[in-house]
């Protein structure tokens, strides 16, 4: 008995070394013993967007509105998704802001007083990374996207207020520039062309509208996974409206040009 007691603490002590290793590798290692990581990373973040406009709504012979000098302060929500092995990703952002100043004319007239209102937007872009150089320190991405903006204008004359609602559903085409210089410093910048776009103010709506767009941005490292940045915004969408007058039936063409541009302030987290 003593010997058969021996004989089986033996055989236990030989299986469990043997299968202990076994053990840990299948919790750590992949099918072939080599440590498995994720390809997905992202960020989210926020940023403040300090930002002035300027628009015109008008033609050769009649100015129906025009504004300047209009100043926002914007807060955005911004988060991207890549799949480093795939090459493709997905980012998007949200702000919510206020127009604060700025002067409006209407018909001819010179405003009294331009009304705070709000300005709203949303972006969403996807893409795929298509060539990179310098040992992966510079990147080229293409991307297409969707963009929703929304600018009102109210203003007032005397005892008279104006509002105009100007909302704009616009397609994004563009490409994306993005870097590292050192271990802790990157860079990217983005031009997007609008190729077409909806428009709407009040109850006119647009039949052509394009554009130009451009982010850049500065991104130093406070630690592994924090990041601050630095960087400007310019939007430009052009509008045309094909009106009719109502006492000759002549037509008449109507052009909105809208800018809008600024300075960003940014933190982020990576993952």
């Amino acid at each position: 008995m003593q010997k058969l007691f021996w004989s089986l603490s033996a055989v236990i002590c030989l299986s469990a070394g043997i299968a202990t290793p076994s053990v840990a590798a299948d919790a750590h290692q992949g099918p072939d013993g080599i440590y498995q990581t994720s390809s997905l990373r992202g960020s989210i973040g926020l940023r403040y967007w300090y930002s002035r406009s300027k628009s015109d709504l008008d033609n050769a012979r009649y100015d129906i509105s025009s504004t300047a000098d209009v100043t926002s302060h914007t807060a955005e929500i911004v988060g991207t998704l890549e799949d480093v092995t795939e090459g493709t990703f997905f980012r998007g952002y949200v702000g919510l802001g206020r127009n604060v100043d700025g002067s409006t004319d209407f018909v001819g007239l010179d405003m009294d007083n331009t009304s705070q209102t709000t300005l709203s937007y949303v972006v969403l872009d996807g893409g795929w990374q298509f060539a990179q150089f310098a040992n992966n320190q510079v990147r080229l991405k293409g991307f297409l996207g969707y963009q929703y903006l929304s600018d009102d204008l109210k203003a007032s004359y005397r005892s008279v207020t104006v509002e105009q609602s100007r909302d704009w559903h616009a397609i994004r085409l563009g490409m994306t520039a993005e870097g590292d210089i050192g271990e802790r410093v990157g860079w990217s910048v983005d031009v997007a062309g609008v190729p077409w776009s909806y428009n709407q103010i009040e109850t006119w709506e647009s039949d052509w509208t394009y554009g130009l767009e451009a982010d850049a941005m500065l991104n130093v490292d406070l630690t592994q996974n924090w990041k601050l940045g630095v960087g400007g915004r310019y939007w430009w969408l052009h509008s045309n409206f094909d009106r009719r007058n109502i006492y000759t039936n002549e037509k008449v063409v109507f052009d909105q040009n809208y800018h809008r541009y600024g300075l960003l302030l940014e933190t982020k987290y990576a993952f």
